[in-house]
């Protein structure tokens, strides 16, 4: 028995090192990384943020670096930096290696010599361009380093008197033409000859203005408008070129057009994009620097908040991280002062950190390489090469809208539209929605519309002959006079039941009494004894239940927000307030303007008005989904005549109510709207009041309680 006992030990002691080692041997090659201090993001179509898997990691640190200002990747994966608190410019190698410095240490020319160099560029001949900012020129260097020349503050009338000649980021053109960012750059980029003459400004950005703006600039005198605070457009802070030439710049103080793709117009062919439109006015952000890859994809850092965005060439985000680093503490992915990036043709991204003096690389992960990939092939217009890279992100991420839209494109040329269409809506792509939703109703109507006519015909053909058959066989001596008083002389053995019908028919009779006739109509309602405020009330409950209904009826295509993510409380607040609102202050007009009619007529006449949007407003938007995008026209007319028809019988009904005459009712119907906002405003006033004393008794509430405590 012992035996036997230390040979079973014995096999699970080598079972146990065989499970062990085959452990070790499988994880071998599987490289481990720690929990990433930063989250990746997406945004949808509505630009809430989703959650998506890392598409950069930390790959290396690379230090022995002096305030690091600008990166520079040629097409041959050569990285430049500029290197100010060393005063050089460094080349290095992909593996951090420092390949060569500039000027060389051995450089006895004076004019050499860098001084806090801010921006370097080098050209597709090897020609290198430096930001000297410290010594205010532009210094230019051969492709074997050694200095060639200096451009120094060009002489123009044209320069303002107050510009100031100090170079931070300089590109060049493939004419040779040289544009510089310059301190403060309100002007936009300066643009230098060949020879380093002045040839003007490019790129400027525009003052915003306002309405009220406007309106000073016609009526105030020239010594008003001198006493207004002057307005600058906002700056240029960076410039970049992409693989085509066309030129990138990086602009602060804006809401909106805070990257630029220029042509050699100088204009914007980003439509002056909003790249951040989650960002408040007060909020800091500021984009610091910005590299264009083969692809178009545009990646930019950001200081404030020590992040990396991604964008497709149109604008569109792919992917959001990084991290800022708080005191001390420093680890991979964090970043204290960005100051710039690029990314070489694997598409592996370098950033310098000016404060941390050193360059973080990120690699690109297999997500991040399908999400570039498919972008890639999608603005390629190959939407059914990308379509299986699409896929398989969705696999990877259910939430990542833009590929049910890459989806939804290969399905649509493939021709499978209805397909395309489920996958447009969970997009939120209304025109691809809409192209689809017309090849669906195209093809229908091919296939089925002539069957559907041939059998509308004969159905109508056989109701006409079926109603003279009918009149033919109708029994001669009964009138409908007659058939009318033989039914009223049956015995009536409900006859509790027939009144309380008759009373719920009533207010519905008279509202359709209303629209046929709305002066008699009104009229009636007004001097109805039958008529009860119950119903009135039904009625605005009603056009409530409407409302809310209609949200759910209505096509994606016109919809203003999807229905799952409607809130009830909000909804209602939006219906009832300004409701209840128009009828107190319809009413305190009345009372003033010796109007005749009590709240109780007012309330209900103007109940009754919403006759039209109770009856057509659903039939409308249930139709809405037989119409496509580009026939939209049509839902707004008929939304906006119900509209104007309210807001008549609404009119009808005040006048009604007060007993008033034409005139009497615009000047009351007037009045009663600068009440309604007036009521509006006090109510405003007083909820801010009420706050800001809750506020200050809970405050000192607490304090007491704590000092009491």
């Amino acid at each position: 028995m012992p035996t036997s006992s230390k040979t079973l030990r014995r096999m699970i002691k080598i079972l146990l090192a065989v499970v062990l080692g085959v452990v070790l041997f499988l994880g071998a090659d599987r490289p481990a990384y720690a929990e990433l201090p930063y989250t990746t993001y997406s945004s949808d179509t509505n630009d809430v943020w989703i959650r998506t898997p890392n598409a950069f990691v930390p790959k290396a640190v690379w230090g022995g670096l002096n305030h690091p200002e600008d990166l520079f990747m040629t097409s041959k994966d050569e990285l430049y930096v500029a290197d100010a608190g060393n005063n050089r410019i460094v080349q290095l190698d992909l593996e951090g290696r420092i390949v060569r410095t500039i000027p060389e240490s051995t450089d006895q020319d004076p004019k050499a010599k860098l001084r806090k160099p801010e921006g370097v560029f080098v050209t597709e001949e090897g020609v290198i361009y430096v930001a000297d900012t410290g010594s205010r020129r532009v210094a230019v260097f051969d492709r074997e380093g050694k200095f060639a020349k200096e451009l120094l503050a060009p002489s123009s009338e044209l320069l303002p008197k107050t510009f100031v000649y100090a170079p931070l980021k300089v590109v060049v053109d493939q004419r040779g033409y040289i544009y510089l960012v310059t301190k403060g750059g309100y002007q936009g980029l300066l643009q230098l000859a060949p020879d380093g003459t002045f040839a003007g400004f490019y790129g400027a950005n525009k003052v915003p203005t306002s309405w009220l703006d406007s309106l000073k600039r016609k009526f105030f005198t020239e010594e008003q408008l001198k006493e207004e605070l002057s307005r600058l457009p906002g700056a240029v802070t960076n410039v970049t070129l992409d693989a085509k030439k066309f030129m990138f710049t990086v602009n602060k103080d804006l809401k909106s057009g805070q990257l630029k793709r220029l042509n050699f117009g100088g204009v914007d062919l980003l439509m002056n994009h909003n790249f951040a439109p989650w960002v408040k006015p007060l909020e800091r952000f500021s984009f610091q620097d910005v590299h264009v890859d083969s692809h178009g994809v545009m990646s930019v850092v950001e200081t404030a908040e020590g992040k990396i965005y991604q964008y497709d060439k149109y604008g569109q985000l792919l992917f959001l991280f990084g991290a800022t680093s708080v005191g001390s503490e420093q680890r991979l992915g964090m970043f204290k002062r960005m100051t710039s990036i690029v990314a070489d043709s694997n598409g592996t991204l370098y950033i310098a950190d000016g404060e941390l003096n050193r360059i973080q690389v990120m690699k690109r992960t297999h997500f991040g390489e399908l999400v570039h990939q498919a972008s890639y092939l999608d603005n390629q217009g190959k939407y059914e090469e990308a379509r299986g890279l699409w896929e398989e992100i969705h696999r990877l991420n259910g939430m990542y809208d833009r590929a049910y839209l890459g989806i939804a494109k290969a399905m649509f040329k493939a021709g499978e539209y209805e397909q395309a269409m489920a996958y447009f809506e969970q997009a939120k792509d209304k025109e691809g929605y809409s192209e689809s939703y017309w090849q669906v109703r195209m093809n229908f109507l091919l296939q089925y519309f002539g069957t559907a006519m041939t059998v509308l015909t004969i159905v109508l053909i056989g109701f006409i002959l079926g109603q003279k058959i009918i009149r033919s066989r109708k029994k001669p001596g009964l009138t409908d006079d007659q058939s009318e008083a033989s039914a009223v002389n049956l015995p009536q053995r409900n006859s509790r039941l027939a009144f309380w019908a008759r009373m719920l028919a009533e207010p519905w009779k008279q509202m359709l009494a209303m629209l046929r006739h709305p002066m008699n109509g009104m009229y009636d309602i007004t001097a109805s004894t039958q008529v009860r405020w119950r119903f009135a009330l039904f009625f605005v409950v009603l056009g409530f239940v409407v409302i809310i209904a209609g949200k759910a009826l209505v096509s994606m295509l016109f919809a203003a927000q999807r229905f799952e993510t409607l809130n009830l409380t909000t909804e209602a607040m939006k219906y009832f307030l300004p409701w209840i609102s128009w009828i107190v202050a319809n009413y305190l007009t009345g009372s003033v303007m010796r109007g005749e009619g009590s709240f109780g007529k007012v309330f209900v006449v103007n109940s009754y008005a919403l006759a039209p949007y109770i009856l057509f407003i659903l039939p409308i938007q249930w139709l809405s989904n037989a119409l496509t995008l580009q026939e939209g026209i049509f839902y707004t007319a008929a939304h906006y005549l119900i509209i104007i028809w309210v807001f008549i019988l609404i009119f009808v009904g005040t006048q009604n109510a007060h007993n008033y005459n034409l005139k009497e009712a615009i000047g009351m119907m007037s009045v009663s709207v600068v009440t309604f906002l007036c009521l509006w405003v006090f109510g405003f006033i007083l909820i801010g009041l009420v706050y800001q004393a809750t506020d200050f008794v809970t405050g000192f509430g607490q304090e007491v309680w704590l000092r009491v405590r």
